[in-house]
């Protein structure tokens, strides 16, 4: 199977970067409302908003040469199977390419959000819909578009601050892999992992069954896809 090269992948990058700095007016939150929200909260909401937007991003110019640079960004939605709510992939680009958006919301440590004791882990992933049957490898790609809540003094929008882009079937590689490296394995459609039962069991010495395993609630996660230029990309805003 061919496969998508560095190239190419920098090429779409390159392209998808002019993205970068654009403010998302569709949506603000007034500064006095921030202590109502979470940031996991304001995450669902922008990352929902982006990914209909983002097919009609010139929409979002406040200027001849923003919408210049706008209109030459090429996605358009893929077409989906009927009914399905969340079909594979996203958007087809113009080159030929498609992308699958995953939006990575960055805390802004100035705003006053209702803060958890603990971080959440943010909940964006590759869910088991998208198997290696469905990708096409020459030209599949996941784009992640960081996003930021910045303060203008009244209100607050959302900002993309960077971009990056990866291969897909790379990225579905390394989240199978750690499935099976860790005693997972596919049921059908479904990854599970070993159940708490079934890690005694290995214990003793006693021969696992299918009823040993459970659901891997965090299948997935982007966090948890040891891909490297991926988790390097996601590191660079862990401390934010």
């Amino acid at each position: 199977m061919q496969e998508i090269t560095d190239q190419e992948i920098l090429d779409l990058e390159k392209m998808f970067s002019q993205m970068i700095g654009l403010k998302i007016d569709w949506l603000s939150i007034p500064n006095k409302a921030l202590s109502g929200f979470e940031p996991s909260q304001i995450a669902v909401i922008i990352n929902t908003l982006l990914d209909g937007i983002l097919p009609q991003i010139e929409l979002l110019a406040t200027d001849p040469e923003n919408l210049e640079k706008l209109t030459h960004i090429g996605l358009s939605k893929a077409p989906g199977e009927l009914g399905e709510r969340e079909g594979y992939p996203d958007y087809v680009h113009i080159s030929g390419k498609r992308v699958e958006l995953k939006g990575l919301f960055v805390d802004n440590a100035e705003l006053k959000l209702k803060r958890p004791p603990t971080r959440r882990e943010p909940s964006a992933r590759l869910k088991e819909n998208i198997t290696m049957q469905k990708i096409d490898g020459k030209n599949d790609v996941l784009l992640i578009a960081a996003i930021q809540l910045k303060d203008d003094g009244v209100r607050c929008y959302p900002f993309i601050i960077d971009i990056a882009v990866f291969s897909m079937i790379e990225c579905i590689r390394a989240r199978d892999k750690r499935l099976i490296n860790g005693g997972g394995k596919w049921f059908g459609d479904l990854p599970k992992v070993i159940s708490v039962t079934g890690r005694q069991k290995i214990k003793e010495g006693i021969e696992l069954t299918d009823q040993d395993y459970e659901m891997d609630t965090n299948f997935g996660k982007l966090k948890r896809i040891p891909y490297p230029p991926l988790q390097t990309f996601l590191a660079k805003y862990r401390t934010l």
